[in-house]
């Protein structure tokens, strides 16, 4: 069989195949989950980002025209969503919970106004919950999982990402555990007796101890933010597609890594930017933007594939790097809460070496695919690779352009 056959059909079978998995891209979202163990109860505080209340509530297909009484008005059966949606387990046994009070964060850094891009993104709610421990022994291992927004699709095939950053406390305010929880990754903490006893019981529905939560005392752990970066590139196809773009169109190791290496650079700097809230950009544009870097990418390698090699191409990865690096930051600086100095440092750090070690890792392998092709047919693999290859991504592309423009268009 010719060798532009032999091409075609792999590229085309591989983008059909990535094309019928669930497809999680960039609808990032991340919320504080801060817990205070009692004798017998767990009270809690989980935020919650107004554009996460108007996807799970159905308000406008999370737009950015919801009116903000709508949103006020939803508060109440949002935080009964939350309540089914956490899943916490003492010994294996699932907790019930109830809702004691909700409050919209109406100051503070992240104060955006109504009618504003940002608005959905920048404000929170914060909900007061309380699980009831079983009666009798104390409970020597907690759970915490979640299902938030598992049932409402960014977009066909693609959906939402949330994950909490957990931070857990006894009545005294002495620090027990913290993690990232996703939907597919619980979190789980073992309880010695003299911790869980020393706890006082509830005696008010919001105890003082949440009232004066400390987020910054303790943050996850500087692997838990690296597993986050790795995990969400591999599991962003949108960030792939990208790479696959640039991978197709570097001919040697060198000039991948180059690209790789500059793209790191341009993204770690936005990243730390947004964390510390120094820099925002609205999701209607980031989120169409990144999608549209790919398709654009894709097609040049069609169209002018002498140019891939050129130092343009390094100044595009920089400044497409930027932008992409305003979508991994999103809902970020949540989980920082108020720490500063080394803690912010590391999880920035942490979170950013994460996402290189992803690109490498999925980068390398299939560049070496590509290499070890080239090897064997010549120019006539890479050619009809780049070309064929370069038209599967742009297709890829365009789906995920037309999935952001219609969520936020």
């Amino acid at each position: 069989m010719p060798v532009n056959a032999w091409v075609r059909r792999i590229l085309w079978g591989l983008f059909l195949c990535i094309s019928a998995l669930p497809l999680p891209a960039h609808p990032f979202l991340q919320d504080s989950w801060w817990v205070v163990v009692e004798t017998n109860r767990l009270v809690m505080r989980v935020s919650s980002t107004l554009r996460e209340v108007a996807v799970a509530q159905n308000l406008g297909n999370s737009t950015n025209v919801v009116a903000l009484d709508r949103i006020l008005n939803s508060l109440t059966n949002h935080g009964e969503y939350l309540v089914r949606s956490l899943q916490i387990d003492a010994d294996g046994r699932p907790l019930h919970g109830e809702v004691l009070d909700f409050q919209l964060l109406s100051d503070g850094a992240n104060e955006a106004p109504p009618g504003s891009a940002l608005f959905l993104d920048q404000s929170h709610a914060l909900f007061d919950l309380e699980y009831s421990l079983p009666p009798g022994a104390a409970p020597s291992e907690l759970k915490f999982g979640h299902r938030t927004l598992t049932e409402s699709p960014y977009a066909p095939g693609i959906p939402w990402e949330v994950t909490y950053a957990l931070l857990i406390k006894d009545a005294d305010r002495h620090d027990l555990g913290a993690g990232l929880v996703r939907a597919d990754l619980p979190y789980s903490l073992e309880l010695s007796p003299p911790e869980t006893n020393a706890s006082r019981p509830g005696s008010s529905r919001v105890p003082e101890s949440l009232r004066q939560f400390e987020a910054g005392t303790t943050l996850p752990s500087f692997g838990s933010y690296l597993r986050l970066g790795i995990w969400h590139i591999l599991t962003g196809y949108d960030h792939l597609l990208f790479l696959a773009a640039l991978a197709l169109a570097a001919r040697t190791l060198g000039d991948f890594l180059k690209l790789i290496l500059t793209f790191t650079l341009a993204h770690s700097i936005t990243v730390t930017l947004a964390a510390l809230n120094l820099v925002r950009a609205p999701a209607w544009f980031v989120e169409p933007f990144i999608a549209g870097t790919i398709v654009f990418v894709a097609v040049e390698n069609i169209l002018a594939p002498r140019r891939v090699s050129a130092p343009s191409r390094l100044a595009m990865a920089f400044g497409f790097g930027l932008v992409h690096g305003l979508g991994f930051a999103r809902g970020l600086s949540e989980s920082l809460g108020t720490a500063g100095g080394r803690g912010v440092a590391l999880a920035i750090v942490a979170f950013c070496l994460g996402v290189e070690l992803g690109h490498l890792g999925v980068g390398l392998p299939f560049w070496g695919t590509l290499r070890a092709g080239r090897a064997k047919w010549g120019d006539a693999f890479s050619n009809r690779a780049l070309k064929w290859g370069s038209a599967a991504v742009a297709l890829g592309g365009a789906y995920f352009l037309a999935a952001a423009l219609r969520q936020y268009g």
